[in-house]
């Protein structure tokens, strides 16, 4: 089951939504959410729901106990502990056919892949369960005892599948005390119709597109192909991603809770460094907290700190998918962010129409490599970007085929969307709330109806990010 089925909208949020209303105790408004943030996993994972659980139970106890040892140094023990058992999960259920895979290539063996289905959204609950562990070994926060508190943590449906990734400190208040309010659920139905506009109408439109130009053969690419696939998947990412993101926002904003922005426009950065401030950031954020600082950050030698920004940005691209494509997205990141603070020290600046260029330019290129079944296609891809000029009569009727006016339309929406344009707009209302208010739940009101049109009428409705 996904936020953009119908089953979702019509059926699962409506039922789950009006149970909410009608329980008066907010523990059993909780169990509620959990046993239908259970239900909503096991719809697509009917028995990876209970790896889920094992995972949530495992670390709950395991935070518990060093809470129970103090300043106990075998603390140090349980949350190495912790760490392989996770990391382990990750491991056996995502990547260990990617491994296999690896060394039958490498060596030249013929070893069987093993045939495990990586569970959905795998890494996020896993990154979750995680800091939890970790940030209660550090003693920034204090594990709970609730155990259907920390199951809802790590289990409810709203960001689940595809984020954002929450930090249990930010969320604990808000499992024991939240306020249903009729502002709260209109201003969650409104960002959740923004968020399901995005995804239905934009991203899966564009996706179309991605899908027929990335299924070509290599041999059939010139630049006009290879740029309106680039390009679509530049957009169509951001709008699945992020209307994802919004979703769960305003999910949460509709139940009582404050789950935190993932993007902000990424793509008005004027660098790499930039963009990965906008993109994904409950995912930097993590790497940072987690794993590059630990690493020593930026307080060492510049040769050290570059060597944990390159091992961040691999993790960080393997974390996407078992896939070497993934690896080298990564790599291919973490050599821009170097590049970038080498000119910093340098005091080397250029116009900021020029550094926007480049860093759209570098997160275009960056995505064909990321969306790409291999490297020998990306590089086809990439190739043909920059030198595949031979385009004729044939190429253009079949682009022509492909963008007709309301996907030309979609495309132009999709731009104005991607910065923050309607926001700057809106703003302008500020001293007017009654007409903002009206424009902005009007607005919603005619996306919904435009949703629904689009649910009806089309079958294609990938998601990316559930695959991470």
């Amino acid at each position: 089951m996904e936020f953009a089925s119908a089953n979702f909208i019509f059926i699962f949020l409506p039922v789950v939504f009006l149970l909410y209303l009608v329980l008066p105790w907010k523990q059993v408004r909780n169990w509620l959410l959990i046993a239908a943030s259970l239900v909503f996993y096991a719809w697509g994972e009917l028995y990876y729901v209970l790896l889920m659980v094992f995972s949530a139970t495992v670390n709950f106890f395991i935070a518990i106990w060093m809470d129970k040892r103090g300043e106990n140094r075998s603390n140090k023990a349980l949350l190495i502990t912790a760490i392989i058992f996770n990391i382990g999960l990750l491991a056996v259920f995502k990547y260990s056919a990617f491994a296999v895979g690896s060394i039958n290539s490498v060596f030249g063996t013929s070893l069987p892949l093993p045939k495990i289905a990586s569970p959905l959204g795998i890494s996020f609950f896993t990154f979750q369960a995680l800091s939890y562990v970790i940030d209660s070994y550090r003693r920034d926060i204090e594990p709970t005892r609730n155990y259907g508190n920390f199951l809802l943590y790590i289990s409810f449906f709203a960001q689940l599948v595809q984020g954002p990734i929450i930090r249990y400190g930010t969320i604990a208040e808000q499992l024991d005390h939240r306020e249903l309010t009729a502002e709260n659920v209109a201003e969650g139905l409104r960002l959740f119709i923004i968020g399901l506009a995005m995804k239905v109408v934009i991203a899966n439109s564009l996706g179309r597109i991605t899908a027929s130009i990335y299924g070509m053969e290599a041999g059939s690419l010139n630049a006009a192909y290879a740029w309106a696939g680039a390009v679509c998947f530049l957009l169509q990412i951001y709008f699945d991603f992020a209307g994802y993101s919004q979703m769960a926002i305003g999910l949460g904003r509709m139940f009582g809770f404050t789950i935190p922005q993932n993007f902000n426009y990424p793509y008005i950065a004027y660098s790499m460094t930039d963009f990965w401030r906008r993109w994904h950031i409950t995912l930097s954020r993590w790497f940072r907290d987690y794993v590059y600082i630990p690493l020593g950050g930026n307080r060492r030698s510049a040769l050290r700190t570059g060597v944990n920004k390159i091992i961040v940005f691999l993790l960080t691209g393997l974390w996407h998918g078992a896939n070497w494509t993934f690896v080298v997205w990564g790599a291919y990141n973490g050599a821009f962010l170097l590049g970038e603070n080498y000119l910093k020290r340098t005091k080397f600046k250029l116009p900021k129409i020029v550094t926007w260029l480049y860093t759209i330019i570098v997160v275009t290129v960056g995505f064909v490599i990321f969306n790409s079944p291999n490297m020998a296609y990306a590089w086809a891809m990439i190739k043909n970007m920059f030198t595949g000029f031979r385009i004729g009569a044939d190429t253009l009727a079949s682009l022509s085929a492909m963008f007709k006016p309301t996907v030309i339309a979609i495309l132009i929406a999709a731009v104005i969307g991607a910065t923050p344009v309607m926001r700057i707009l809106c703003s302008k209302l500020d001293d007017k709330p009654l007409l903002q208010a009206s424009i902005r739940y009007g607005t919603a009101v005619l996306l919904f109806v435009i949703c629904l049109f689009f649910i009806a009428s089309g079958n294609y409705n990938p998601s990316i990010y559930t695959q991470f």
